[in-house]
């Protein structure tokens, strides 16, 4: 199994990098210019120590030998034309390989930055379309590991080591082909070494890619740990979780410290061996390369250059094998990210849609939601029925599970239309909040069926379908932003008379001007300034903004003081009124002036009534009302 996973990563390598290089798509004919610039700026290099051996050769026969006559003055001047004549094209080969060097440097800068632009929006806009039950499953910490760690590893790789993978393979084969023309003798000594170096770069090489993987996905876990701590900071404190806390997180630095230290020690091994062939080639060019010259079959000149190719070969390999095992680190961050984009979406099929009324009222300043929308419903002959929007939800015969053969709710039937506020009490793991998450189509339902205005809401469009609900959790979520931006976060263009109306009408309008700068005062990491209380009465306020036909109130209130709660609940009675509520209960006294009474037991309904019928009926509910059982 292990040798199958390895091959299959293996393998993988290739796929992922083309697939990496799609994000150069309508700008690849830069990739050409840059790989011309890099061969170029390579050779230009390779030939220049090269043609080196000419201007050695020359000095060799230019100068008098010991006991010679000096040469004349225009001797003198003739040789030091012709030498300079020798020396300004290498001059010139030179400045234009550093100038090709610096352009293709500047174009990978700029072909990178593009790349991560493009990376970075299709995580964004994936982790937007992938379902609830993604999340359930996955830290966030582990998410948020795709956009830093992931995407910095491909950062590196394409901004440092792709153009310099073409460079160090150029001057291989460069320095190799020059080394044979210089002498191919000398070649020929060195030439087994250096096929030694290549098969153990090779070799090496599969075992790095096998620990960059391990490291990249031991990274991922140490980040989701402290992500995880930090969150749950005050938690792990209050309970004296320190140690147990500190133990979970050292095995998983344990865990990357491990790979890490493998991954490394392969990469780091080559350097040592590199040098070594390195220094035992030279040695062997020196020894018989002299014997050569002294035999009269090897110019000085070119065993000089030969010296320098022999002392320089093991370089490119250095840095190809380094670069190479970028790349390969590059290939296991693209390849996590590619799992994270192939993810299976949120499934949406749904043609209904929302649009606005062609009424003449929904024109008019302060229109009701459902005056101002009604729903689009295409017929099989390709026109459009218009239906107005009520607010009425049905659900019938529903069942669900998160996990095959684990029931969460069974056989679940309840009908709630404008001016009817249905309630649902139960404790802990009823099934309560899911069938809030199956109404906003958060998870798709096993059987059954659930309507909205007669329309199954898997023929509604997810956009449309939750614009025509507004739901209160009991945990809201702030967003960096001023408070006036967090309340209109469901609709943007409402103005700040609409804002500081809503405010008041779910009292929280009192509380947000003694905070700094009112409405203006800026809300940093979830609204940390704020109290719980506080936070959950702009969530409210929120939901009151927009005010679609539906409410749901997810123990909306459960957070907030007695005081405070009588006060919301006057402004709630307000804006529930001719509106469709589902509401779940955490505290018995939110839910007594309920229509109906809906009372859950492991995902079952056990009864069903008003509270007058239930307390009558002395079963269940009246065991929760009188305290003879407790909602967990």
């Amino acid at each position: 199994m292990e040798k199958t996973a390895r091959t299959n990563r293996a393998s993988a390598f290739f796929p992922t990098m083309r697939r990496l290089f799609t994000y150069f798509h309508g700008r690849t004919w830069l990739l050409f210019v840059v790989a011309i610039l890099v061969i170029y700026s390579s050779l230009a290099n390779i030939l220049g120590m090269y043609f080196t051996k000419d201007i050695l050769n020359y000095l060799v026969q230019a100068v008098p030998a010991a006991g010679e006559a000096p040469l004349s003055e225009a001797s003198l001047s003739q040789a030091l034309v012709l030498l300079s004549q020798k020396i300004l094209p290498l001059a010139l080969l030179y400045l234009a390989g550093i100038v090709a060097n610096v352009l293709y440097m500047q174009i990978m800068v700029h072909l990178t930055q593009d790349v991560l632009y493009r990376v970075r929006a299709d995580l964004f806009s994936k982790m937007q379309r992938l379902p609830i039950a993604y999340f359930d499953t996955h830290t966030h910490g582990e998410v948020m590991d795709y956009f830093t760690n992931d995407v910095d590893t491909i950062v590196n790789a394409l901004n440092d080591s792709f153009a310099n993978v073409f460079l160090s393979f150029s001057n291989i084969v460069g320095t190799l082909v020059c080394m044979f023309l210089l002498s191919w003798q000398l070649s020929l000594a060195v030439l087994p070494l250096i096929l030694f170096l290549f098969v153990f770069l090779v070799v090496n090489t599969k075992k790095t890619r096998k620990y960059f993987r391990m490291q990249q996905d031991a990274l991922g876990e140490v980040n989701s740990k402290v992500e995880e701590d930090i969150a749950g900071v005050k938690v792990e404190k209050a309970f004296n979780h320190e140690k147990a806390s500190m133990d979970d997180f050292l095995v998983s630095n344990r865990k990357w410290e491990e790979a890490s230290r493998n991954a490394f020690f392969h990469t780091q091994i080559t350097i040592p061996v590199n040098v070594s062939v390195s220094y035992f080639n030279f040695a062997v060019s020196v020894v018989y390369g002299s014997y050569l010259l002294v035999e009269g079959s090897l110019l000085f000149g070119n065993l000089a250059s030969f010296l320098v190719f022999v002392r320089t070969v093991c370089q490119p390999f250095n840095f190809f094998t380094l670069h190479i095992n970028n790349l390969l680190t590059c290939a296991a961050g693209a390849e996590r990210i590619f799992g994270f984009l192939d993810e299976k979406e949120e499934v949406d099929e749904g043609k209904v849609t929302l649009v606005r009324s062609e009424e003449p009222s929904s024109r008019i300043p302060g229109a009701s939601f459902t005056s101002r929308y009604e729903w689009a419903i295409p017929q099989e002959d390709g026109t459009v029925r218009r239906q107005p929007l009520t607010g009425r939800i049905e659900f019938r015969h529903v069942s669900f599970s998160y996990t095959p053969g684990k029931k969460i709710l069974q056989d679940i039937s309840f009908t709630a239309y404008p001016g009817k506020k249905v309630a649902f009490v139960g404790s802990t793991g009823a099934g309560k909040t899911t069938i809030i998450s199956l109404l906003a189509r958060f998870y798709p339902i096993d059987y059954g069926t659930i309507t909205y205005d007669g329309i199954d809401i898997e023929d509604i469009s997810l956009e449309s379908l939750r614009r025509a609900i507004s739901m209160v959790t009991q945990e809201t979520h702030l967003f960096t932003g001023t408070i006036l931006d967090n309340i209109r976060y469901v609709r943007r263009h409402s103005s700040r008379e609409e804002v500081i109306a809503a405010s008041k009408l779910s009292h929280a309008d009192s509380f947000i001007r003694r905070t700094p700068k009112g409405y203006d005062t800026m809300l940093y990491d979830d609204g940390a300034n704020l109290s719980e209380g506080q936070r959950q009465l702009l969530g409210i306020t929120r939901a009151s903004l927009n005010q679609p036909p539906v409410m749901i109130l997810d123990e909306a209130t459960s957070n907030i003081d007695t005081q405070s709660e009588e006060l919301i609940q006057q402004g709630l009675s307000k804006l529930m009124e001719n509106k469709t509520v589902i509401e779940i209960a955490h505290r018995l006294s939110t839910i007594r002036d309920a229509d109906e009474i809906i009372v859950l037991d492991h995902g079952v309904i056990l009864e069903r009534g008003t509270q007058e019928e239930l307390l009558s009926h002395r079963g269940p509910y009246y065991d929760l009302y009188t305290g003879k059982k407790e909602l967990a």
